[in-house]
């Protein structure tokens, strides 16, 4: 199909992914991380014949196209972000935009298949808008796919519309994460399994050990211990003799008991000091009204405050601070970062605004 549709304009699925935060790090964890990353591509794509698919690298992730079935692309973006999610020796993230659109299969300097066109650069903005370990897709693509089945459209949750930074809008939808996924896959005409979890002993897996064999010994030794003090019999208590009280003879004169001497009067409670009329009362300290930075940022940024990382924006909209000087930063992996110093007083509201 590819040699076919060589230097020929063709609708395909184009899935964009990126490493996060792949630039920040150094070239020896860049090359160990892409090694690991092109593993994961290798095995996730392992079904899909050669002819219908290209790849390009870009650098910090790939574009995988795929020219046939459109359930390829869905399935190898399930497959990727499960890997790395369920593997815990793959330290990075990734964020992942499918799109279904045009694009025009051309060769490159090096006479290999390449790809060009609206269908690859509408991926590349979709990815742009998701978050860490987020599928999200374009409104073309979700049409194709929830027409395929039934359980395919529920495992898509309605976004709204972005725009990007040619003042483009996309409607967008995020594959929803485990919620109707397995019901989803054995629908399909595929009938693959998504999750590629590594087969290891259960005694080196530490979630069987916690959940499993640890709470089960605990419980055994519970019982044991039962069994134990059931099998020993009832505790003997020693026999404890009472003396018995002496019987006076009736002829044996009572004594007088002698007269108790009287207590002395308490003494009275001293009264509580009345202040002076002229005393001034104490103040209570007021704490100070905090004040609210608000964020209008596009089309996303991490927000750093004083160094810290206080969250995402969008969806974040706004923090609470105490009033003063703080330091501003906000990240987006794609373009250098923006820093602010703003100074707030109590119950102000200053607005950081910034497009990327």
């Amino acid at each position: 199909m590819r040699e076919q549709a060589a230097n020929r304009t063709t609708i395909c699925s184009v899935v964009f992914l990126d490493i996060v935060e792949y630039s920040k790090r150094s070239v020896a964890e860049q090359i160990k991380l892409k090694n690991q990353f092109n593993s994961l591509i290798s095995l996730a794509i392992r079904n899909v014949p050669i002819t219908d698919r290209i790849i390009l690298d870009t650098g910090d992730g790939a574009a995988i196209s795929f020219l046939g079935d459109p359930e390829d692309a869905l399935l190898t973006a399930m497959k990727l972000r499960d890997a790395v999610t369920s593997e815990q020796d793959i330290p990075f993230f990734l964020r992942t935009g499918i799109n279904l659109g045009p694009v025009r299969l051309v060769q490159d300097i090096n006479k290999q298949p390449n790809i060009i066109g609206d269908g690859i650069n509408v991926a590349q903005r979709i990815m742009n808008f998701a978050q860490p370990n987020q599928i999200l897709v374009s409104r073309s693509f979700f049409d194709v796919i929830s027409c395929v089945t039934d359980e395919y459209a529920k495992l898509f949750e309605y976004q709204g519309s972005r725009t990007d930074k040619h003042v483009r809008e996309h409607e967008i939808y995020a594959v929803r994460t485990e919620v109707g996924q397995e019901e989803a896959i054995k629908a399909s005409f595929k009938h693959t399994q998504v999750k590629s979890k590594r087969k290891t002993p259960w005694w080196n897996d530490r979630t069987i050990l916690l959940k499993q064999v640890f709470p089960a010994g605990a419980i055994l030794i519970i019982l044991v211990a039962a069994l134990v003090k059931v099998a020993s019999g009832p505790e003997k208590k020693p026999d404890v003799q009472l003396a018995r009280p002496a019987i006076l003879p009736k002829s044996a004169p009572v004594a007088a008991l002698p007269a108790l001497p009287a207590l002395p009067e308490p003494a009275p409670a001293p009264r509580p000091a009345t202040p002076p009329a002229d005393a001034e009362p104490k103040k209570k300290s007021v704490p100070l009204e905090a004040s609210t930075l608000a964020f209008k940022i596009l089309p996303w940024g991490e927000i750093y405050v004083d160094g810290k990382n206080r969250g995402v924006s969008p969806p974040l909209k706004s923090l609470k601070l105490k009033p003063g000087k703080h330091d501003i930063e906000v990240r987006n992996t794609t373009f250098p970062s923006h820093t602010q110093t703003v100074e707030t007083k109590p119950g102000e509201r200053v607005i950081i605004e910034h497009k990327f």
